[in-house]
């Protein structure tokens, strides 16, 4: 087994500690590197390097031919752990969405990006959620049948067309840019499904999602500099934002509100967490007494 490193962050730079000139495998087949590798190597010094032919689609597809059977997060690790084996270096990151209802009882996307360590024995985790959606699956039995609003989306934003019965996974056309080839597609979709429709939806993986990049260059951003943030107590990197609790005072009554009043903080390697006051007063009109 390889030792863990330890390192005094005193000793260096905070932009740079401690993965200064580090390789670190990208679990994706994708394309995320591209919004990945940016922050990673003006935050950290660090370059990404994504296994050719890498099939992250095992662990599951947007259009269900392969059903995800584990949970975002470790749909994620085993992403990492796959590009990492596949490199044979100790450093491995990847990303995994959830589109649809979201713990909390709403309705959106939720992104994961994981970063794994095997020399310090550390998983650091990021995570976003939003409203935002790059739109619906809508039935059609034609091609005039598709909403204005998705044919707008095109070429950016790509769509997959699949039968809305049971079907070869060989109806089921990814990567849609195109009105010619989107008509082609509902055509040949609708004719092998029982029910003679075809589903139309955005295609969700990051190389044909442009709303889905944008979340990832965040991500990125933000988890490179947690990385670079070493733990006050054992000096292991990726202290951060691990909880929060709520109960900002109201600036009127005093009154606890459902906003954030308190961020926990914690190391991925030790037990050592801190709480800090986020300060200031909440807006009154989150307030249950001044706003029932």
């Amino acid at each position: 087994m390889t030792p863990r490193r330890t390192r005094n962050p005193s000793d260096a730079t905070p932009d740079v500690w401690p993965y200064r000139g580090c390789v670190i495998a990208v679990g994706t087949r994708h394309g995320k590197q591209h919004q990945l590798a940016p922050a990673f190597r003006s935050v950290l010094g660090a370059r990404l390097l994504t296994p050719p032919d890498l099939d992250t689609d095992r662990f599951g597809t947007f259009t269900g031919e392969v059903a995800r059977r584990e949970s975002p997060l470790d749909a994620a690790r085993a992403k990492a752990k796959l590009a990492m084996d596949a490199t044979g270096l100790p450093h491995g990151l990847a990303s995994e969405a959830s589109y649809g209802p979201l713990p909390g009882g709403w309705y959106g996307h939720e992104e994961i990006l994981l970063f794994r360590d095997d020399l310090f024995g550390i998983d650091v985790v990021e995570g976003h959620r939003t409203a935002s959606m790059p739109g619906g699956s809508h039935r059609v039995s034609r091609y005039g049948d598709t909403p204005a609003s998705l044919l707008a989306t095109l070429p950016g934003q790509a769509l997959i067309v699949r039968p809305s019965g049971p079907a070869p996974d060989t109806a089921i056309t990814k990567g849609i840019t195109d009105t010619a080839t989107l008509r082609s597609a509902i055509a040949a979709a609708a004719g092998v499904s029982p029910d003679r429709l075809a589903v139309v939806e955005p295609d969700l993986r990051a190389q044909h999602n442009p709303s889905r990049r944008v979340v990832l260059v965040g991500l990125a951003t933000t988890l490179a500099r947690r990385l670079a943030t070493a733990c006050p107590a054992c000096a292991a990197p990726g202290f951060g934002r691990v909880d929060c609790e709520r109960g900002l005072p109201c600036r009127i009554c005093g009154t606890p509100t459902p906003s954030i009043g308190i961020e926990v903080h914690a190391c991925p390697a030790c037990a050592h967490r801190i709480s800090q006051p986020v300060g200031g007063s909440a807006n009154p009109a989150v307030c249950p007494v001044c706003n029932p």
